[in-house]
């Protein structure tokens, strides 16, 4: 018998060359994936986003099915002792109810200014339905503790949860001192006045809550709610990371923008800062500042945006706008006085309630 042999080749491994080719390969597919991936993320962020300002939107309109009108953006408030003060709590603790939210409403003592030791628990309660997902910060969805200083008006300690969003305040805005304070053009400002238990007066004329027969440019070209990216303000300006974007305050720059400039007008905070940048604009508002007042988000391109109809639009930063810098600004900061020869560009025209401007919905 013959002995049959099977002739077999020795195995052979990959060289170096081959394996760093085949690295190359995977590295190339996966930087080719990525950007898919990344974008379908946020895609589904600015899908959440958007139903997070529907549901504000449906919030504030059962509001106004309820009570005749809009809520108040910010008005006077009542401390400890029965003395009057400038600021209570602002529309979205009067929206919480229309949020799903009683339980908030109803641990509010609506006796006392919200910033006192008695409602610190309300400062604390987060809504997902005000935090934009693609706005994902240490502390938003978390009530922060302040270490050094107490928050409260009557130096209690207020933990607080913050907001992706604010409500319109028009593009000229008034302080709630000045006499011109009924003239500005948004939905929400400071509802100033007497306040009819104490001698307080937060200034000589009033802000009037904005009702719907009042948005005379239509609801479908008003903003209502506007995206006010918690993470951006703070990131730019850290050294005041507990002072911004209170979700339970009304204030300017917390839960009020002003449409003076576009969306994400300033790209970073150096721009707009006055202290260390000799070329920053300098500041168009009475109160706050340039970087604050303005609609930001962290969607590429733009930001959303709830329109008085109850819709929701991303409207781009390239809106057409005014421009901003050619827009003077004079007098005290109780005496506001804005000049300009430049009619309202787009943006401006949709954060005014009734200024008369003729405005369709391919502009935006």
């Amino acid at each position: 018998m013959r002995d049959v042999r099977t002739s077999r080749s020795p195995r052979r491994a990959f060289t170096l060359i081959e394996l760093l080719v085949v690295i190359a390969i995977i590295a190339v597919l996966i930087s080719l994936l990525l950007p898919a991936v990344q974008s379908a993320r946020e895609a589904a962020r600015r899908a959440q986003c958007i139903n997070n300002m529907k549901q504000m939107a449906l919030a504030c309109h059962n509001y106004e099915s309820a009570n005749g009108s809009f809520p108040m953006g910010d008005h006077i408030g009542r401390n400890n002792d029965g003395s009057g003060m400038r600021q209570d709590f602002g529309h979205f603790v009067a929206l919480t109810a229309y949020f799903e939210q009683g339980a908030a409403w109803n641990a509010l003592n609506t006796n006392l200014t919200l910033w006192v030791g008695a409602n610190s628990t309300v400062n604390a309660i987060g809504m997902s339905v005000l935090w934009c997902p693609s706005d994902d910060v240490a502390g938003i969805r978390a009530p922060n503790h302040p270490i050094v200083d107490p928050t409260g008006w009557d130096d209690a300690y207020q933990p607080v949860t913050y907001s992706s969003y604010a409500g319109n305040m028009g593009t000229r805005a008034y302080r709630r001192d000045d006499p011109k304070l009924a003239q500005s053009d948004g939905l929400f400002n400071h509802n100033s006045g007497k306040d009819p238990l104490t001698t307080f007066s937060a200034g000589p004329t009033t802000f009037p809550v904005a009702r719907l027969a009042a948005i005379t440019d239509g609801t479908s070209n008003t903003i209502l709610y506007g995206e006010h990216a918690h993470s951006r303000i703070i990131s730019a300006d850290i050294s005041n990371v507990y002072g911004k974007n209170w979700w339970s305050s009304g204030d300017w720059g917390d839960t009020a923008f002003s449409t003076f400039f576009p969306p994400n007008y300033f790209k970073t905070f150096f721009q707009a800062d006055t202290d260390t940048n000799p070329t920053a604009p300098p500041n168009k508002f009475p109160r706050s500042d340039n970087w604050t007042m303005t609609a930001t988000s962290n969607h590429p391109g733009g930001a959303n945006f709830a329109l008085c109809d109850g819709s929701v639009r991303f409207i781009k930063d390239t809106v057409n706008s005014w421009n901003p810098l050619a827009v003077t600004t004079s007098g005290g900061s109780s005496n506001w006085t804005y000049t300009t020869t430049q009619p309202y560009g787009v943006f401006q025209a949709l954060g005014s309630k009734a200024g008369g401007e003729v405005i369709g919905g391919d502009q935006y």
